[in-house]
């Protein structure tokens, strides 16, 4: 048998001294596969970089004064060549924030690919049992177009509309948010039927105009309150209750147009659906019937859902699309099971030290790293077209929240990207598409950062503009 081993290799190679130097060989191997002997200091420079590129990469991302401020990460990785460019504390847990959304939207690419779920509904007799999805699409004033629920209900002949809620396993705010965040756009209650994008839409068109809500339905809940003091907000309401307050502050204002959440119930729900449709629509505790007993309406994903959820960092859209996977994969609503199922399952190859725990990026207790991110969007990258995924992440200097950052030459983009931002907190996170054609994925992470955030994207700035003109 012709030997596994080339000629040269003889017996002497075996003594102890060469013993330790294979040794040495193998944990060199060992730390580069690792993305290790990216880090400035460790080993020479990756494949795909020369040195004096990687020197570059250091002073613009290691030796950064600024990123050193506070506590930094990022890792670029060319998926073509399937390397690791460059790394800097690439394993390191951070808050992601918003960058949480790049896992959200890969889970619900991986279940709603054949559409998703708008209710499920049972017919009987005179009756339409119907129990929510989580479709964040229904009567929301910013997706008329795409609201196929409906339709369909005014369509239907029933004289009676029942909703249920006995399959709702998740709690209105996610683990680890902020309580007193209540009334803020940015933190609506999760729930099993949203309706106008669970939040009301106050406007004022001129200073002596009566403040108008959208829906009307919770007109009769705005109250006159004294501020205590200039940072009361412009309009606020009550914790417990769908009790809204505005003061002199508002009545001052030439105009206002002001999202507030408000507190959900399915009895309100079934009250707003009704004045909606002008039918009969009450409240009923029935549990969702077994599998194959009951039907579903279904409709194709609307590209704006995503688009929307990623350029514009839309929370809503972003913990109700994990609702609406739930609702796919199992008929009851459980964020907390989806979120197991796709831990364990669609990305059960990233690391087990992770902590993923809604889909917004609200939460403090998500804990990602830049090489967790980039595999991610790796993923992503497989499973759907550069010029889809261009269309769907924020295009630097053109649209979303990096519509005023990262502009590139010419009028063209070259970053394409999702942020993410808590007090202290900025990620960017996305793909990069340079001089030379190249896509490249790369992953920002800042945490426990005390100055302007400006400063972050600036240096940041910097950084792309070299890896885009040089990489």
């Amino acid at each position: 048998m012709k030997s596994l081993f080339p000629i040269s290799l003889r017996p002497v190679y075996f003594r102890p001294v060469y013993l330790r130097a294979l040794a040495w060989a193998l944990l060199w191997c060992g730390l580069a596969a690792s993305g290790l002997c990216a880090q400035p200091g460790l080993l020479a420079p990756p494949v795909g970089l020369t040195e004096e590129q990687h020197r570059q990469m250091d002073v613009l991302i290691a030796e950064s004064p600024v990123f050193a401020q506070g506590f930094s990460g990022f890792t670029l990785f060319d998926p073509a060549a399937r390397a690791y460019l460059y790394s800097f504390r690439p394993d390191q847990y951070f808050t992601p924030a918003s960058n949480a959304k790049i896992m959200t939207l890969f889970t619900a690419v991986s279940l709603l690919a054949e559409g998703m779920p708008l209710l499920f509904y049972q017919s009987a007799r005179d009756t339409l049992w119907c129990w929510g999805t989580g479709n964040p699409l229904f009567l929301h004033p910013d997706f008329s177009t795409s609201d196929s629920l409906l339709f369909w209900l005014k369509t239907r002949t029933e004289s009676t509309i029942v909703l249920s809620d006995q399959h709702w396993k998740t709690p209105r705010f996610g683990s680890g948010w902020s309580w007193d965040d209540y009334p803020s756009s940015y933190q609506c209650d999760r729930s099993p039927l949203p309706m106008y994008g669970n939040v009301v839409r106050w406007s004022k068109p001129e200073r002596l105009a009566q403040m108008q809500a959208q829906p009307p339905f919770f007109s009769s809940g705005l109250v006159y309150r004294l501020e205590a003091n200039e940072d009361t907000p412009l309009l606020d309401r009550d914790e417990s209750s769908n009790t809204f307050y505005f003061g002199r502050r508002a009545l001052r204002r030439d105009r206002i147009s002001e999202d507030i959440p408000y507190l959900y119930s399915l009895e309100d729900a079934a009250r707003m659906l009704a004045d909606t449709l002008a039918r009969t629509v009450v409240t009923g505790q029935r549990p969702l019937p077994p599998k194959g007993r009951y039907d579903i309406l279904r409709q194709p994903s609307p590209d704006t859902l995503y688009r929307r959820m990623m350029q514009e960092s839309d929370n809503f859209l972003a913990e109700q699309l994990l609702v609406l996977c739930s609702a796919q994969r199992y008929g009851q609503l459980s964020v907390d099971r989806l979120l197991d199922f796709a831990n364990d399952t669609l990305l059960s190859a990233l690391p087990r030290g992770m902590e993923w725990v809604d889909g917004s990026g609200l939460s403090r207790y998500n804990q990602l790293s830049p090489r967790i991110l980039v595999q991610v969007l790796d993923q992503l990258h497989s499973m759907l077209s550069e010029a889809y995924l261009f269309q769907v992440f924020a295009a630097g200097g053109k649209t979303g929240t990096i519509k005023s950052w990262y502009a590139g030459p010419d009028d063209q983009a070259f970053v394409f990207a999702k942020t993410g931002t808590l007090r202290r907190v900025h990620c960017l996170s996305g793909y990069l598409r340079t001089r030379s054609n190249k896509t490249l994925i790369f992953s920002f992470m800042h945490n426990n950062y005390p100055r302007p955030i400006n400063e972050l994207r600036q240096e940041m700035d910097k950084a792309l503009r070299w890896m885009y003109e040089e990489l």
